[in-house]
């Protein structure tokens, strides 16, 4: 993971600049593509608190988190944030002298080494995003794993994907919000019907018994489906180009 992720930092050497070492380097909007990590972004969640609320809000409703599933991920993310909050700054530092360089006309020679100074934050950055992601997993049932693994990006060329701006965080989480917002009385429906479910097997009701009280939430789990497939895509309307184009949708 270290090598993979020292090797796509410096392949920004090369896309960053001009081919004229001692020339002015050339502008390139691609120059922060993978900086802080690619295995959320495989996976279609680009960041942490981005990736905990895809599986909060994707998942559909026969597989959804479990309230302690949220809380022990919200715990992981948590965790992941402080333990690498300074080496996101750091880097997120680097990368913007990095474009100021570029947007001075500074040389190849001159770009390259302010981008060298990242190396090992960005390899400590993905081998902490590609921990978080497992520690994730773990949580995870399988269904919910075959699940995200059916339904992530199949063409995502992460060490390509820009990272998400804190604009782009905030409409995301915007988004995110609304959906729980707007659905509430779907979900509690939904959860309701399930609770009532899981009580009907564990009593030994048949299955046409179990089906029936199913049947009823049909109409909120129709709803609920649509409206998911109209936050993915609203979540996909706020990728630039660059992100799209790297093929790393979002999850769902």
């Amino acid at each position: 993971m270290r090598r993979i992720a020292i090797a796509a930092f410096a392949a920004l050497f090369v896309t960053a600049c001009s081919k004229d070492s001692t020339g002015p380097a050339t502008p390139n909007l691609t120059i922060g593509a993978g900086a802080f990590g690619t295995a959320l972004t495989i996976a279609g969640g680009y960041d942490a608190d981005t990736y905990q609320n895809r599986l909060a809000n994707g998942l559909p409703d026969e597989i959804r988190l479990t309230s302690d599933q949220q809380a022990r991920i919200k715990a992981l993310v948590q965790a992941f944030e402080q333990a690498t909050r300074s080496d996101r700054e750091a880097l997120g530092a680097i990368l913007r002298e990095a474009r100021s360089a570029i947007e001075a006309k500074k040389s190849r020679n001159q770009v390259n080494a302010i981008l060298s100074r990242g190396a090992d934050i960005r390899a400590r950055l993905a081998a902490a995003e590609s921990k978080l992601k497992s520690d994730i997993d773990a949580v995870l049932t399988p269904e919910q794993r075959a699940w995200v693994a059916a339904h992530s990006p199949r063409a995502c060329k992460a060490e390509q994907f820009p990272p998400l701006t804190d604009a782009q965080k905030a409409q995301i989480r915007s988004l995110e919000s609304a959906f729980q917002e707007k659905n509430k009385a779907d979900l509690e429906t939904m959860k309701a019907a399930m609770d009532e479910a899981q009580v009907a097997i564990r009593a030994g009701k048949s299955r046409d018994e179990v089906a029936a009280i199913m049947a009823k939430a049909a109409p909120a789990a129709a709803r609920l489906a649509a409206a998911r497939k109209t936050l993915h895509d609203q979540i996909l309307a706020v990728l630039t180009p660059e992100q799209k184009a790297s093929g790393c949708v979002p999850l769902g």
